[in-house]
């Protein structure tokens, strides 16, 4: 009885030994779920910060290309102020030329200058308006490429947020089904060391019936010799009969019973 209540006293504390070891594991896989949630944020960071420098160059060759256009649009006033102080210039040596010729000949140039000024004037506002309908064209085709480019971007921003939640409900899963693995093992612990509790309970009562049925024996024995001792009548005792102790054995299945025949 001794060696086997020593033996559950060993395998008790190597089963203490062994918790250490599952909260242990439990803190490195946590540990380790940490490390990639952390590696996933910056990741996003990256990438995020890549979109920052891309959008800043785009603005910044939005930019370059405005002030482009306003040069040379302050070029082309220029040029038109070159042109209507050319005119100018003409229109008074044609007046003065008109004003040395004839009459008809100074309306018939006025109405030539005339007709050349609203000429240019038509030319200049022609070239104007396909001007900027070059540079509302170019604005829509810059639009739509960002616009296309940003909805592409958005749609690997999204693949790469699914792919992250699948990946966080997996490692979610995995961490559960760890839980559970531990609980289970806590729970079949528990049944051992209440089945190891109740084997020796029933040990010690088969070992408190055993020791009653040796005092009885030895009461009897002693009111045996008693009775010899004094000159009484014999009396014809009934033999006891053998008592039935169970003890237990190894395995928590059977017991195990001996005789005890009082000799």
């Amino acid at each position: 009885m001794l060696a086997e209540r020593y033996t559950i006293d060993a395998e008790e504390a190597h089963r203490r030994e062994q918790l250490p070891a599952a909260v242990a594991a439990r803190e490195t896989k946590e540990q380790a779920r940490r490390a990639a949630q952390v590696e996933l944020d910056r990741r996003a960071a990256e990438v995020q910060a890549r979109r920052a420098a891309e959008d800043a160059r785009r603005v910044g060759e939005a930019e370059k290309e405005a002030r482009r256009r306003a040069a040379a649009a302050e070029e082309q006033a220029r040029r038109l102020a070159e042109t209507e102080e050319a005119l100018s210039v003409a229109h008074a040596m044609l007046e003065q030329k008109a004003a040395e010729a004839e009459e008809r000949q100074a309306a018939e140039d006025a109405r030539r200058v005339a007709e050349a000024e609203e000429e240019a004037r038509r030319a200049a506002a022609a070239e104007e308006q396909a001007r900027r309908l070059g540079e509302t064209e170019e604005a829509l085709r810059a639009a739509q490429a960002m616009l296309e480019q940003k909805a592409a971007e958005d749609e690997v921003r999204r693949a790469a947020e699914q792919e992250a939640r699948r990946a966080a409900e997996a490692e979610e899963q995995a961490r559960r089904a760890a839980q559970a693995e531990l609980e289970r093992r806590a729970a079949e612990e528990e049944a051992r060391r209440v089945a190891a509790a109740e084997q020796a309970r029933l040990a010690a009562e088969a070992e408190e019936q055993a020791r009653g049925a040796a005092e009885a024996e030895l009461q009897r024995e002693a009111a045996a010799g008693k009775a010899i001792a004094e000159p009484t009548e014999p009396t014809t005792e009934p033999e006891p009969q053998p008592a039935l102790v169970s003890e237990l054995a190894g395995s928590s299945e059977l017991p195990i019973y001996r005789w005890l025949d009082g000799s």
